[in-house]
């Protein structure tokens, strides 16, 4: 029997500090969750690491999967799991892809500074420097306001179209560019529309500039000229 025991022992894999492992929810207390990570002894997530990621425990019911980071081991054998830094690790992991194939996504702006905003990509803090803002949000701004930090303000709560710039995991470092996003992004419109445009089409466009020869209207993703021969002769 012992000698059972110990085969059986040496088929489960001995958790490292650092291994990211998919944990199976087995009991949840007020204070602690117990998860199966697969070895002879349940891992524990307890105190400020359930506090760090109160939203999602709420939502985790006994029997559902769940990705743990390991912490430690305690001198009783207990095994010490991070949720949250298990998420964050799957976020750097996500980040790097985004940084590698320059695809846009959307982020919500949590808060500011004095620099530019914060974006969370879910556990990872990313940052949009004021130079990296669009032109449209850095209009919306009161560049009048005594608290340069207010400046940015009007962006809480709102969702940006962004890329990845830089990455250093180890500085804890996300920087990101609604700039550049938006740039791609009026490219990729501007693309689809002409590529859907027909002679004899009608649009609503909307006028975004006038000039001695006509006027420019923005369809959508590209801007058309009215030569002033094509004009209507009602008030323009």
């Amino acid at each position: 029997m012992a000698l059972l025991l110990e085969e059986i022992e040496g088929t489960l894999q001995q958790p490292q500090i650092g291994d990211i492992r998919t944990g199976i929810i087995v009991d949840k207390r007020p204070h602690e969750i117990l998860v199966d990570i697969g070895y002879k002894s349940e891992g524990l997530v307890n105190g400020r690491e359930l506090d760090r990621v109160s939203e999602l425990v709420e939502s985790l019911s006994i029997g559902d999967e769940t990705p743990v980071y390991i912490l430690r081991e305690e001198r009783d054998g207990a095994i010490m799991l991070s949720i949250s830094r298990a998420q964050a690790e799957k976020d750097w992991e996500r980040a790097e892809v985004l940084m590698e194939s320059q695809d846009i996504f959307e982020g919500e702006v949590t808060a500011n500074n004095r620099g530019g905003v914060i974006i969370k990509l879910g556990q990872v803090r990313g940052f949009v420097p004021a130079s990296q803002l669009s032109v449209e949000s850095q209009q919306g701004g009161s560049s009048n306001s005594g608290d340069v930090e207010e400046r940015w303000a009007h962006l809480i709560g709102q969702d940006l179209r962004l890329k990845v710039i830089d990455i250093d995991r180890k500085r804890n470092r996300l920087i990101l560019s609604e700039r550049l996003a938006m740039r791609e992004w009026r490219r990729q419109q501007k693309e689809q529309l002409l590529a859907s445009l027909k002679e004899q089409d009608v649009f609503d466009g909307v006028i975004s500039s006038i000039a001695d020869f006509g006027a420019f209207v923005d369809l959508g993703g590209a801007d058309g000229l009215i030569h002033l021969s094509e004009l209507s002769w009602n008030r323009v």
